[in-house]
């Protein structure tokens, strides 16, 4: 089947939109490709339709579980087959998984990048017939990208492990620098750019300076009925502007990182039936919405960069109608955002610091690579060393950049279990103790690793399948672990930090100085252009934008307040003319008083009327006798 016609029969279109259609004939030609489209510009049909036009397996790699399982539904709807592997998958699942993409007639497997660390599913990935690798999400790879993820730069080893398969890498922004970066990290065979337009005529960019921005929110929310979503820098603050809406009578919902997943994907999807009209979200809300009637983006606090506000502002007006991105504004904020980069960017001291303060803290030696992942409180550790805990965090991210550790958030919180002794001593001990012999050999069966690793159960599975309450099998469990048969570890929920690699004494960090003051300076300038953005009052929002994106040729788009305020100008500037030249036209025929004048120009306002007379007036254009007004000789 040819492009069209697969796009005909799956999806229900008869055309192909933007660059779509050139993207996909550059991957069906076999070219690494990398497709800069607009939010909201169908990326996902660049590399579905050429994979179902091949014999084998597509690959994606994509950043988030919820994008994933949102992509397998919507192909599963349509009769193609796909799959994911995620982090919360028992290894036996991912084996099946993989398994059944090897011998199976799988069309799509998607996975995280972390995954592809993985030595089994790099076997795995060996031994399937893959027909193309897309990359989701892919201004993710640079480190110049609004959402650095170090795993994504590990993308480019599955190069190695299956030559000649093309790549397909897609974002919605991506500067000059970023695109740059991620060619050359994936290692095209040549620079392969597809680049649609980012003008979006329906949607119109505002930016306002003020000192509540509450108040104007409201203002903004009793003129704009519709589908909204508020962006603001913090947890906290996400939390008090919807309590706040729910205090004024206008359904919100606060959505962030700190509530636990199955929460807030109940919170996205009331907001998706428009059971609640108000999203109030950090950045952690965003990637793979798709939400048609979002006719207000509103920006309580200046972004870091022009990037994340480009993105976060394009997720209104989908359905093509008009919608609004107003960014509220002032002076506090430059100083808060000031006062994040310089967290953002400690002294090198500072890191090798609080590397050291983890290891003491956590115990562990020199040399040595833990394998448990430690529960750890960023506060209490921040408060026990009197450290702040903003640049602690930074720091933290520096070190999972440079693959020292990694620290993140378990809103899932799975326990995990390994035998802790030999194979033949506990057969000897299943043999000595009936009672526990039948739970033994279902998870022996059940976990195949169980010997040589820890691995992630779920005691609720687990009990439904041994046929008791999930009380009694943990209560089992703690008696082996007493017994010394196996190691249980109950899950925590929370933030976690593990090793990436045997912690080395502090001082021995490979830490780049010209390296962290390049981030820093390039930070710096990104956060001068979102300034000179939101306080420009002289060029049309859009046409900056667009600049900014390597667009140099845009017109105005006459929908942002610049382009608005500029025609109500020229608008009343045109009228201004016209009343003065119908003024000394008459005037010049006959003298006139001001109430005869107001009569033969009874189409315009009085006011305007006399702000022309008095401008006449002023430049000796006109003259007064008594109460009439004529032309003035020369």
């Amino acid at each position: 089947m040819e492009a069209l016609d697969i796009l005909k029969k799956y999806w229900g279109h008869n055309s192909f939109r933007l660059k779509q259609e050139e993207v996909i004939n550059s991957v069906i030609n076999k070219q690494d490709t990398l497709a800069l489209l607009p939010t909201g510009g169908g990326k996902s049909i660049c590399y579905q339709i050429p994979a179902i036009m091949n014999d084998g397996i597509c690959i994606v790699v994509s950043p988030l579980i919820s994008l994933m399982n949102d992509q397998i539904r919507h192909l599963q709807s349509k009769g193609i087959k796909s799959t994911a592997i995620s982090s919360k998958m028992y290894s036996k699942e991912i084996e099946t998984v993989l398994n059944n993409c090897i011998y199976g007639k799988i069309k799509f497997l998607y996975l995280s990048p972390e995954k592809l660390r993985n030595e089994d599913v790099k076997r795995k990935l060996e031994l399937m017939n893959i027909n193309l690798i897309a990359v989701d999400e892919a201004h993710c790879i640079s480190q110049w990208g609004h959402n650095f993820r170090p795993a994504y730069r590990l993308i480019n080893e599955i190069r190695e492990v299956k030559k000649g398969i093309p790549i397909l890498a897609l974002t919605a922004t991506a500067n000059k620098l970023v695109i740059e970066d991620i060619q050359e990290n994936l290692k095209f065979n040549k620079e392969n750019l597809i680049k649609s337009s980012f003008f979006r005529k329906n949607l119109s960019y505002v930016s306002t300076i003020v000192n509540n921005k509450n108040e104007t929110l409201l203002k903004l929310l009793s003129k704009i009925k519709s589908s909204v979503i508020i962006y603001v820098g913090t947890r906290r603050q996400s939390n008090e502007v919807s309590l706040f809406l729910n205090n004024n009578k206008i359904s919100a919902k606060a959505y962030h990182a700190g509530i636990d997943n199955i929460k807030r994907n109940n919170i996205q999807d009331s907001w998706v039936k428009n059971e609640t009209r108000v999203i109030v979200a950090t950045n952690a809300f965003g990637l793979g919405i798709d939400k048609s009637d979002v006719k207000l983006v509103v920006h309580m606090q200046l972004p870091m960069n022009i990037e994340s506000y480009f993105q976060e502002s394009g997720r209104a007006g989908r359905n093509g109608k008009t919608a609004y991105s107003f960014l509220l504004v002032n002076k506090s904020d430059i100083k808060k955002n000031k006062e994040i980069l310089s967290f953002r960017h400690p002294e090198i001291k500072e890191i090798r610091n609080i590397y050291q303060k983890i290891a003491d803290d956590l115990q562990i030696a020199v040399n040595t690579l833990p394998e448990e992942e430690f529960l750890f409180d960023i506060q209490e550790f921040s408060q026990k060393y009197q450290l702040n805990i903003s640049k602690t965090f930074h720091i933290l991210k520096y070190l999972e950049q440079e693959d020292y550790l990694k620290l993140y958030e378990n809103t899932f919180g799975s326990s995990k279990i390994k035998i802790a002794i030999n194979n033949s001593d506990l057969y000897k001990f299943q043999i000595a103790n009936g009672f526990f012999d039948n739970f033994i050999r279902v998870i022996l069966r059940k976990y195949p690793g169980i010997f040589n690793n820890f691995i992630n159960i779920d005691e609720k599975k687990l009990s439904y399948e041994l046929k008791i309450s999930t009380e009694k099998l943990t209560q089992i469990l703690k008696q082996l672990e007493n017994k010394g048969i196996l190691e249980y570890k109950e899950k925590t929920q929370g933030m976690h930090l593990i090793y990436l690699q045997n912690r080395i004494d502090a001082e021995r960090l490979q830490i780049s100085k010209e390296r962290l003051q390049e981030s820093k300076d390039y930070n710096n300038k990104q956060l001068d252009e979102i300034i000179n953005y939101a306080y420009n009052r002289d060029q049309c929002r859009s046409v900056l934008l667009l600049k900014y994106f390597g667009e140099n040729n845009s017109e105005r788009c006459q929908v942002c307040d610049f382009c608005i305020n500029k025609n109500r100008k020229e608008l009343k500037q045109k009228e201004f003319q016209e009343i003065s030249r119908l003024v000394l036209r008459m005037l010049q025929v006959n003298e006139y008083s001001i109430e005869n004048i107001f009569l033969e120009l009874k189409d315009y306002k009085k006011e305007k009327i006399e702000n022309v007379l008095n401008y006449l007036f002023d430049k000796d254009k006109i003259s007064k006798h008594g109460e009439k007004f004529l032309v003035k000789s020369n």
